[in-house]
């Protein structure tokens, strides 16, 4: 069997996930560091403080964590261009040559997608964080005259939390129970 490269697919998808490290999530982690600072600084304004600084300090987190993860990732990211660049043509090496380079694309290639996984998994748990640290801090104080505008805005970023929760957890709810249903047939 003839070993090949291997690409990422979209063949773009590299660039955004570069972009979504160095420049998204360094800037929602700054976000969430002055969100934090405000709602310390002024908790008697804010609902529900004490959750709304641990979300928020948990974006922060997640944020720094997709941004260290993706940036060691990305140096096990690169082409047959970028072999041929730094070693030369590949048509004028050995074929054992040219497998140990193809062998270690492949072996980096993997290792590239474990650690952008991680990132992607940092990055996606700082997305749900700040949703909810927002919901929060939105959330008007006990004491607000007309908490109605307040209430409007808290649901609609606590929405995607409530939608991206129900999307991974109901599939693996639906699974518990066929698991139970399964258990209670097998014992009657």
């Amino acid at each position: 069997m003839r070993l090949s490269w291997r690409k990422p697919a979209p063949l773009n998808w590299w660039a955004a996930r570069e972009a979504q490290y160095t420049t998204a999530a360094p800037l929602l982690g700054g976000a969430s560091i002055t969100l934090l600072g405000l709602v310390i600084t002024d908790r008697d304004k804010f609902r529900w403080p004490d959750p709304a600084l641990l979300a928020l300090a948990l974006t922060a987190l997640f944020m720094v964590v997709a941004v260290v993860w993706g940036v060691r990732s990305r140096q096990y990211l690169y082409s047959r261009g970028d072999v041929e660049a730094w070693w030369g043509p590949l048509s004028e090496m050995s074929a054992n040559r040219r497998e140990e380079l193809i062998r270690d694309q492949r072996r980096h290639y993997s290792k590239w997608i474990r650690l952008a996984g991680r990132a992607d998994f940092c990055y996606s748990s700082g997305l749900l964080c700040l949703a909810t640290g927002s919901s929060l801090a939105l959330a008007p104080p006990a004491h607000a005259a007309a908490p109605a505008w307040r209430w409007l805005a808290a649901g609609t970023t606590a929405a995607p939390v409530v939608v991206v929760l129900l999307v991974w957890a109901v599939p693996r709810m639906d699974n518990v129970i066929r698991t139970w249903q399964a258990d209670d047939h097998d014992s009657t």
